[in-house]
């Protein structure tokens, strides 16, 4: 008989950006300043997210100097961000953006002044100044890409590995991209999903990998804006074994490891096997050798100390019992 084993070896709520989201009152909005023209109450601060609703205007009447943050702001347009009064100036960190949805505009509505007497600035570059005249989308200014993902799992669906993503806020996200290794080093990508373009409330996503590697996988997301540009999220681990009656269940645990690891030997359903367990690096060298006399039914474990007795690297865990062998790839840090 065969047996299925998924081990979740990491299982990591990961974020591409670290943000809180503020979107305008909903009641016509009112000055960017102003606590009460947000929900939650504001105003937004560095790497917050910002989303002006449909039919709210929100104005920027003294200066909103965000330049010396060290996180990137996102500024999602849906109704107005305006100028009305001649000076005051938005300067937002680098790596920041303003999109300007269809609907969505950017004014300066204060009559007098030069022409840069108003101007949006990231990074110190003026992206748009008075005299450039007003504004309509869909338009985006800088270069966004912030995709707050608040959680990334695997688990088993029959014969495949099921991948599931939640992002709490998106904004100019056009796709994800599911990618796996068996090395943790060298991807392939398995496949697209489309992302929700700006989003501020919980998205859920999922992928099916039907074909499974067995052993160790490394799962991670590429995800990509509209401008081509992308980043990817940390991995997951996940370890997909098949077990012949006569073979014993090779684990590997925590992987990469860091540390302490633990292998498992679990299920060796013969009498009076034995086992070998040999640790090889990538150049084919055998680094450890452990033979282990078995009973019915017994199952052993046994730990390698990464921090004393192995370097930075990727080693290959093989068992043989019975004649038959499998084998993991280890990720040592």
């Amino acid at each position: 008989m065969q047996k299925l084993i998924l081990t979740i070896l990491l299982s990591i709520a990961v974020n591409f950006v670290f943000s809180a989201t503020y979107n305008s009152n909903g009641t016509g909005g009112g000055a960017w300043g102003s606590p009460a023209s947000w929900s939650p109450a504001g105003p937004p601060a560095c790497g917050d997210t910002v989303y002006i609703l449909a039919g709210d205007v929100i104005t920027i009447e003294v200066q909103q100097d965000y330049s010396g943050c060290g996180s990137p702001m996102f500024i999602v347009v849906d109704g107005t961000l305006d100028f009305p009064v001649n000076g005051p100036k938005l300067r937002l960190p680098c790596n920041s953006g303003v999109i300007l949805n269809a609907g969505g505009s950017l004014t300066a509505s204060g009559s007098g002044g030069g022409g840069s007497a108003n101007f949006l600035e990231i990074c110190s570059t003026v992206v748009w100044k008075k005299s450039d005249g007003d504004q309509f989308g869909p338009m985006i200014f800088g270069s966004p890409l912030p995709v707050k993902l608040i959680l990334f799992t695997a688990e088993i669906d029959n014969t495949s590995v099921k991948l599931m993503w939640v992002t709490e806020t998106e904004v100019n996200n056009d796709f994800f991209t599911v990618e796996r290794s068996t090395n943790g080093i060298d991807f392939e990508a398995l496949g697209n999903v489309p992302g929700s373009g700006n989003s501020n409330t919980l998205k859920e996503y999922d992928f099916n990998d039907d074909a499974p590697e067995f052993g160790t996988s490394y799962y991670r997301l590429k995800q990509t804006d509209f401008d081509g540009k992308y980043e990817y999220s940390e991995l997951i681990a996940v370890q997909y074994d098949m077990n012949d009656d006569g073979i014993c269940t090779l684990k590997v645990y925590p992987n990469p490891c860091v540390g302490t690891c633990t292998i498992d030997l679990k299920d060796c359903p013969l009498a009076d096997s034995q086992v070998d367990v040999e640790l090889y690096d990538t150049m084919g060298k055998k680094i450890v050798n452990r033979i282990t006399p078995k009973s019915k039914d017994q199952d052993i474990s046994f730990h390698l100390n990464a921090n004393n007795n192995l370097s930075p690297g990727i080693y290959i865990v093989k068992s043989t019992t019975n004649g038959k062998s499998q084998s993991n790839k280890v990720i040592v840090k």
